[in-house]
């Protein structure tokens, strides 16, 4: 069914909030800039599960309450994090990283999450790499979707990592996701958050932090890891991921 959009959502349930301008929309998400009580906010919808919303959601209640900078929850009126899957954020200014010395911060910072302790319980949906089969899920992967020859060719990679330790991950740390004021960096949009390889999270910056072999490694980890979880909802890129896996494996 289609889900209208949030210009179409009751948003009642947060007194004096109003949509402002959608700033982002896609395969995957729909994101307005808005104004709660007079202050900047940012509304989204989440498809994931309850469980794993809820998961999300305590996530980021606990990384605010551990000095991280994210974008804290705005419940409603009565104290509701979330309404059929709505969730009002708090909005954090500063500009994405451009620079090397941007991408070292934004580095640190992931190292300060994959070692934050104790770990949650694995996200609801969710394995690790090393765990998926060729009937697994895992946030948007569905390898049974995958033909036999790339899910075997995907597995390989992902085998490499059996032995390799997890942690909490942010899962997508692009620039979009990621805002730097006055050196201090804020991490956004943890719907691909999850326990997982580090390396998904260090593999792509836009500088080095992995040496030589580890960083050919976990290239292929991404380009494995991004085919598979694109297959479905954004199958041209999934394409283009497969077809770098497979240019450096020549």
């Amino acid at each position: 069914p289609v889900v209208p959009g949030l210009d179409q959502a009751d948003l009642s349930p947060w007194s004096e909030l109003r949509l402002v301008e959608r700033i982002a929309e896609g395969n995957r998400n729909e994101v307005w800039r808005a104004e709660l009580d007079g202050r900047a906010v940012a509304v989204r919808r989440s498809r994931r599960s309850a469980a794993s919303l809820k998961w999300e959601l305590d996530l980021i209640d606990r990384l605010d309450a551990t000095g991280f900078v994210v974008a804290s929850i705005e419940p409603t009126a009565t104290g509701q994090r979330s309404v059929e899957g709505v969730v009002v954020q708090r909005w954090l200014d500063g500009h994405p990283p451009s620079t090397e010395a941007d991408w070292v911060l934004v580095a640190a910072t992931l190292h300060r999450l994959h070692a934050l302790r104790p770990l949650p319980e694995q996200r609801p949906g969710c394995v690790s790499v090393a765990d998926l089969r060729r009937d697994s899920r895992s946030v948007d992967a569905d390898m049974s979707a995958l033909p036999d020859d790339v899910c075997a060719e995907l597995l390989d990679v992902f085998r490499q990592y059996a032995s390799a330790p997890t942690c909490l991950i942010h899962g997508d740390p692009n620039p979009s996701n990621i805002r730097i004021s006055d050196g201090v960096v804020s991490l956004l949009d943890f719907d691909e958050s999850r326990i997982d390889i580090a390396d998904h999270d260090l593999s792509e910056l836009g500088t080095s932090v992995l040496d030589g072999d580890r960083q050919r490694a976990a290239t292929r980890l991404s380009n494995a890891w991004e085919t598979a979880n694109a297959w479905v909802a954004e199958p041209d890129y999934a394409r283009q991921r497969l077809e770098a896996l497979r240019r450096r494996a020549d």
